[in-house]
């Protein structure tokens, strides 16, 4: 049994198509700011890098840092 905690900072686009397009980036650095992710956004959507169901990354969406904490209250016996 183990409390385990998971950071992450989750990049939101839309895409030229209308629907949405996530990126979730493990272990951000504790004193990132909006521009520095609003920039990276900005350079992800203008080298056009990824290629999804709903077309190229048009815009902008919204960031946000996940932080998780799980507790594990059973841990099967070891045979």
């Amino acid at each position: 049994m183990a409390v385990t905690t998971n950071k992450v900072i989750r990049l939101t686009f839309t895409t030229v198509a209308g629907k949405t397009f996530s990126i979730a980036l493990p272990n951000p650095r504790a004193d990132l700011t909006k521009a520095e992710a609003e920039a990276v956004m900005d350079t992800i959507i203008s080298k056009n890098i990824f290629i999804t169901t709903g077309g190229e990354l048009v815009g902008k969406r919204d960031i946000r840092v996940i932080d998780t904490s799980t507790n594990d209250l059973f841990d099967p016996p070891q045979i």
